[in-house]
This record gives C-alpha cells, sequence and structure tokens, in this order.
C-alpha cells in the first residue's frame, strides 16, 4: 500500500469526521480509529478506478457510514 495515499485517506476521513462532529471522548483513540478505518478503505477500494469512481463521494459515504456505525 502505498504510504501516501494511506495518508491522504487518513487526511480525509478525519476531515470529514470533524465536519461531522464526531468524537468519542478520546483523542488517541479517534486517530487509531481513522488509520483503521482508511487501511479497510484502502483494502476495499484496491482495484477501484478512480477516473470512473468519485473519490471524494466515495471517502465521505465511507467514513459518515463508519460513524453511524460507531454511533449507534
Amino acid at each position: 500500500m502505498n504510504n501516501q495515499k494511506l495518508l491522504e485517506t487518513v487526511s480525509d476521513i478525519s476531515y470529514i469526521a470533524g465536519e461531522n462532529k464526531y468524537f468519542s471522548g478520546n483523542s488517541r483513540a479517534d486517530v487509531s480509529t481513522f488509520i483503521f478505518w482508511a487501511k479497510e478503505f484502502q483494502k476495499e477500494n484496491s482495484k477501484t478506478n478512480w477516473h470512473e469512481v468519485d473519490y471524494i463521494s466515495s471517502i465521505e459515504g465511507f467514513t459518515e457510514n463508519k460513524i453511524n456505525e460507531f454511533l449507534y
């Protein structure tokens, strides 16, 4: 897995989570969670052609689903 892509994915997930006011109360746990989610997203989308699929919509949907799973 390309480290640059993983770092970008972690950054995107963190940003989206912040926009959605997500905070578990433990920032270190949240960082670990975002890294785990980023690895999962990268694995699930390892064969995705980002020229055909909108990355921003995909990462937003993925992150919002993860937040909802965590909260409910």
